[in-house]
């Protein structure tokens, strides 16, 4: 498969994380709700939504982790490169520097607790290859304050993947349809609009002659499903001619291992 690397799909800014200081949106009739404790009070986000709420776990069962001293310019590529043999990640967003910062910071989480533990213990104690580098940078990794308990990725056996979603979607198909630019650019159209953040995209022959697309995302719920639900809704469209819909009904779309496990 060749290979391409995206920092941000569709030529989008990644809107995946917490908003920053700066970008709140005007929401004159949502109450106003004060951070529950361990929230930064430059938090940005929808505080009705459970996800983006400190959960109430102890230490020891937070999934989520906090990485700084990475690169100005670190991109999901460099950040999921560095690793390896710890689990599936659940979500990550980078936030680049600001102000007087010259370095980026990352949230990385994950589904299981116990990948935490093998992450904490690589960059304490190195691996095969060493410590844990991000761009020729070791990185400084804690436990996020902003706390995440273990969270499921079953999904149906037919979605591939054993029945584990990940941030990892292939879809296969004809290549008139099923190739990189035709399927950026419907994830971009506005009646879904898809914003993701995106490690690169790699391509190349698939089963029976057809043609296999690889989008690592940098997150599975709101990134990798919702683009697995845009293409799949794409084979019922009204819109299609009789000869797109016969090319769209033998579209698979399946999730695939996380590099990172």
């Amino acid at each position: 498969m060749s290979n391409q690397a995206n920092r941000i799909g569709g030529g989008r800014r990644d809107l995946s994380g917490p908003w920053r200081p700066g970008f709140a949106p005007s929401t004159p009739s949502a109450p106003n709700i004060a951070p529950p404790p361990n929230t930064s009070p430059n938090y940005r986000g929808d505080l009705n939504n459970p996800r983006n709420r400190c959960a109430d776990i102890p230490d020891a069962e937070n999934c989520a982790t906090w990485w700084t001293n990475l690169p100005a310019d670190c991109s999901y590529e460099m950040l999921f490169n560095s690793i390896r043999h710890v689990g599936a990640v659940s979500h990550a967003v980078i936030n680049p520097p600001v102000g007087i910062h010259g370095t980026s910071a990352a949230k990385i989480e994950f589904f299981e607790r116990a990948s935490v533990d093998r992450l904490l213990s690589q960059a304490a104690n190195g691996h095969i290859r060493g410590h844990i580098r991000v761009g020729g940078r070791i990185p400084h990794i804690s436990l996020n304050r902003v706390k995440v308990a273990a969270h499921s990725n079953e999904v149906p056996v037919e979605y591939g993947n054993n029945g584990r979603g990940t941030r990892v979607l292939q879809v296969i198909g004809d290549p008139q349809i099923v190739n990189p630019d035709k399927l950026k650019a419907l994830l971009a159209d506005s009646r879904h609009r898809v914003i993701y953040g995106l490690e690169c995209i790699r391509d190349g022959p698939g089963p029976d002659g057809l043609h296999c697309v690889e989008f690592r995302f940098a997150s599975y719920v709101v990134q990798a499903l919702r683009a697995r639900n845009v293409f799949v809704t794409q084979k019922h469209s009204s819109q299609l001619s009789d000869q797109e819909k016969a090319l769209w009904g033998g579209v698979v779309c399946t999730f695939a291992r996380d590099p990172c496990e």
